[in-house]
């Protein structure tokens, strides 16, 4: 037992042998000392102070990183290699989530003007809003796996050019092409927040882009002068098929939360 006055460490009996404290419902088990010596540390202010310090640099060093692409894309690009993989999932996390969430913020804003209608129309306000699960999260989800599906298939048209490259090397180098798309889309987002109708002009560039100009731009980086295997061309072009196959296949997934909140915001004011 353990004293819960002076933490004397006791082989047994009712009274503390260091302080002579009772024993008895006072007391508490090695275990449960160790349960919770476990749980402070674990919550320890240092310990998360390190989580939040690591969080804090990986962001800095992305930052970097984005801006060093975004001066030079291509020159920058091509010498990405397997050491900046995890920035190209954060590239494709970033990609994933601004198309739905732009769509989000215009459908809002369509709600809002509807709502105020409504209060002028009709004498009271119908708060109206966008179920953010399904507009931006299951679709943000969606695009993760498409546009890592576009990566994969780049692999492959690369592997076809004989080329001895390892998948993160190129999920990397993808990212790092993706960028530019990237900042495109965030551009889109801000106008889409700021209710400026320009920004689908945008959303249509960034996504139509990166999907017409990543694949051939990576495959050609890693291509360069090697004449054997698949053509950049026809490697490209077995890239794009099989892209719009995802998207033939994929649709549902991509395109169906945002069919299904128009659908139901029609019904609703179809039934006035």
């Amino acid at each position: 037992m353990i004293c819960s006055n002076c933490s004397h460490t006791n082989e047994g009996g009712r009274f503390c042998e260091n302080c002579g404290s009772s024993l008895t419902g006072g007391g508490r088990t090695e275990s449960a000392a160790a349960v919770e010596n476990i749980a402070s540390s674990a919550l320890s202010p240092g310990q998360s102070n390190k989580y939040i310090e690591s969080t804090k640099n990986i962001s800095k060093m992305y930052f970097g990183y984005f801006m060093e692409v975004i001066k030079k894309p291509y020159a920058s690009s091509q010498a990405v290699g397997s050491e900046h993989f995890i920035n190209g999932l954060i590239t494709i996390l970033l990609y994933s989530f601004l198309i739905p969430l732009m769509l989000y913020f215009a459908l809002k804003g369509i709600l809002a003007d509807m709502n105020s209608f409504s209060a002028g129309f009709f004498g009271e306000e119908m708060q109206i809003n966008p179920p953010f699960t399904d507009v931006v999260i299951k679709p943000a989800f969606a695009y993760a796996i498409f546009i890592m599906l576009v990566a994969v298939f780049t692999f492959a048209s690369i592997k076809l050019g004989r080329i001895n490259v390892s998948f993160k090397e190129v999920v990397a180098r993808f990212g790092s092409f993706l960028i530019p798309f990237v900042a495109i889309l965030a551009i889109a987002l801000i106008m889409s927040i700021l209710k400026v109708k320009l920004f689908f002009f945008f959303l249509l560039l960034g996504f139509v882009g990166s999907i017409f100009m990543v694949p051939p731009l990576v495959i050609a980086s890693f291509k360069k002068s090697n004449v054997d295997g698949v053509d950049v061309i026809y490697g490209s072009l077995i890239t794009y098929v099989l892209t719009f196959i995802a998207i033939a296949i994929m649709g549902d997934m991509l395109f169906n939360a945002l069919k299904d909140a128009f659908s139901d915001l029609l019904g609703l004011f179809g039934g006035f």
